[in-house]
């Protein structure tokens, strides 16, 4: 089958909205040059001298998203809003800070919909889920959701979510939402030999025992929709996942990540059948792609991501898909541009002269190694280098005298990355 058609559709790629065309087309887009944006003025004044003017009607326009994707919907909030005779069953793999649990409760609000199952690997962000969300189990091992597990909702283990039906009575189970960004880390752009391959089975399948953990997230992610067939499914990775390596064959089976995402399979332990893993293979499904860029739903950078939308024929078919698409245009295109300078006004109306207390000076830095070498060089090429530590570290300091919790979510780097922003900002 040719590559084009595995990807239905011949629309052009549009400025705004989602990107929709032939896997060919995602070939060709990876690794277009992103000029730098020149919409900031819709979102910023500009003064005659040219510097920037902060417009506070618009400062942070993704956080009240929702009153733009309801009138793109042409639907009343309330009606999204209102009691559901029975709330959405949802389950989440590898969403970091919950963003989606946190866009459900803005559309449909929280007593719509229940988080019966979450998996995620990274320790700091469970703690945060555990103290943010309610869901009702949480595993550490995505594998978990499907098998059961140690549960860190319940320190013990549970067992597996039973298998869905129609119908009713307990023990029985059913799941409408289930979204995964599953591990990106084979795939970025910041991985320096994620192109190193000669066969793109090399990032699913490998003896190499760390690139054999990051692709996991994605097998397992195919298998639990395999197993629990939720009504829709949403996956979401890098634009990567489109790059070809240079050492693939143009013969080659899959000539990159997303081929084997879509059509891939893997060798069964023990025994001599191969395990279909790839989204196509999995039957009962409507399936399409978009190619979306945060910069077009509100937010101050490109961050191009590919999302992968399934829906179960019991609940629509390609019909379905083609109003989402048309839809995510919608939104797009009424979302007001804004910049990173838009970000940090925040963080900047919080600014205020304090004084530290002296125990909170004794502080070690947050991150080591090749990092912290990149953080000092950044701080010299900023004029940084000489900043006493209250100074530097003002950010992380404030946030301790006032008992923030929310920060203990992020990693060193992230938290070294606020402190130099805050650094740098002019006290209002």
């Amino acid at each position: 089958m040719p590559l084009a058609d595995l990807y239905r559709g011949s629309c052009q790629p549009s400025d705004l909205g989602p990107d929709r065309g032939s896997l060919r087309n995602l070939y060709q887009q990876f690794g277009e040059c992103e000029s730098r944006s020149s919409e900031r003025s819709r979102s910023r004044g500009n003064s005659s001298d040219g510097t920037q003017e902060p417009d506070d009607t618009n400062l942070w326009p993704f956080v009240n998203w929702a009153p733009v994707f309801f009138n793109a919907c042409g639907m009343p909030a309330e009606q999204y809003a209102h009691a559901l005779s029975q709330p959405l069953v949802v389950g989440t793999a590898c969403t970091g800070s919950a963003a989606p649990s946190f866009a459900l409760d803005q559309i449909v609000g929280a007593h719509n919909f229940s988080e019966v199952i979450a998996s995620e690997s990274h320790a700091t962000t469970r703690k945060w889920l555990l103290e943010n969300r309610n869901m009702h189990h949480l595993y550490h091992d995505l594998a978990f959701a499907r098998t059961g597990g140690q549960c860190q909702v319940h320190h013990q283990h549970c067992p597996p979510m039973p298998l869905p039906s129609d119908k009713e009575g307990e023990g029985q189970a059913r799941l409408d939402i289930y979204i995964s960004g599953f591990v990106c880390k084979n795939f970025s752009q910041e991985n320096n030999v994620r192109f190193q391959h000669s066969d793109v089975r090399e990032l699913f399948i490998s003896a190499n025992i760390e690139t054999a953990r990051k692709a996991k997230p994605f097998l397992e992610t195919s298998r639990f929709i395999r197993k629990y067939a939720p009504k829709v499914a949403i996956l979401e990775n890098v634009f990567g996942l489109a790059k070809r390596s240079s050492k693939t064959s143009s013969t080659d089976e899959f000539q990159a990540p997303i081929d084997f995402v879509l059509r891939g399979s893997v060798r069964e332990a023990g025994t001599d059948h191969d395990e279909p893993i790839g989204l196509q293979l999995i039957p009962g499904y409507a399936m399409d792609m978009f190619r979306l860029k945060s910069k077009d739903f509100g937010a101050g950078q490109t961050r191009s991501r590919i999302y992968f939308i399934m829906v179960h024929h019991s609940v629509g078919d390609q019909n379905t898909l083609d109003h989402i698409g048309a839809l995510l245009q919608t939104f797009a295109a009424s979302m007001p541009a804004t910049s990173v300078w838009d970000a940090v006004d925040y963080v900047k109306c919080c600014k205020h002269d304090w004084t530290p207390e002296e125990e909170d000076l004794d502080q070690s830095d947050v991150v080591g190694g090749k990092t912290r070498e990149s953080f000092d060089k950044a701080k010299a090429d900023l004029g940084m280098d000489t900043s006493s530590y209250e100074e530097y570290r003002a950010f992380t300091l404030l946030c301790k005298q006032r008992d923030s919790t929310w920060p203990r979510g992020l990693n060193g780097r992230e938290i070294e990355q606020l402190d130099i922003i805050y650094h740098l900002l002019p006290a209002p």
